[in-house]
C-alpha cells in the first residue's frame, strides 16, 4: 500500500474503530497520535482530516484527503507513515471490525510484488475499489461482501 494510502486507511478505520463502544485505550491514543502529526505538520489540512473522521465510510471524503496528503508531501514523512502502519496493525489485531465500515480502497499503487486482500465485508458501499494497480506479480481479492441495503417502501 503506497503510504498517502496507508495514512488515509489509518485515519478511517481509527476514526471508524472509535465509534465502537469497546475501543481499547491503546487504539484511541495511536489514532490520537496520528492526528497530532498531521495537524502540528500539516494544518492546512486538518479540515480534510476532520471530514474523514466524521464520515470514515465516504469514499469521495477520503480521496479529497489523499489528494490533499498528496500536495502536501506527506507521504514522505516516515514518522507519520510508521505511526499510520502502527495504527493500522493495531487496528487489525484489537478491532478488526472497524476496517469493515470503510472497506479497502487501493489507488496508484506500484508493488513489486503480490498484493493480497482478504475477507472484507462493507454495509452499503464498497467492499474494495482498485484504480491504477500495478502489482508486477500476482493479485488476489477474495472473501468480499458489499451488502447493500434494500430499498425502502415509498
Amino acid at each position: 500500500m503506497d503510504p498517502v494510502t496507508l495514512i488515509v486507511a489509518a485515519v478511517a478505520t481509527g476514526a471508524a474503530a472509535g465509534v465502537g463502544d469497546l475501543v481499547k485505550q491503546t487504539i484511541v491514543d495511536s489514532y490520537n497520535g496520528v492526528r497530532r502529526i498531521i495537524s502540528n505538520r500539516y494544518e492546512v489540512i486538518e479540515a480534510d482530516v476532520v471530514s474523514v473522521a466524521a464520515e470514515p465510510e465516504e469514499p469521495l471524503r477520503r480521496q479529497l484527503l489523499a489528494k490533499q496528503l498528496i500536495k502536501v508531501g506527506a507521504g514522505e514523512d516516515t514518522e507519520l507513515v510508521s505511526a499510520a502502519q502502527e495504527l493500522l496493525r493495531l487496528i487489525a489485531d484489537q478491532a478488526p471490525q472497524a476496517a469493515e465500515i470503510v472497506g479497502v480502497q487501493l489507488n496508484r499503487v506500484e508493488a513489486d510484488g503480490d498484493i493480497e486482500v482478504t475477507d472484507v465485508a462493507v454495509q452499503g458501499g464498497i467492499g474494495v475499489q482498485a484504480t491504477d494497480v500495478a502489482t508486477g506479480g500476482s493479485m488476489k481479492i477474495s472473501g468480499v461482501r458489499a451488502i447493500q441495503e434494500p430499498p425502502h417502501p415509498h
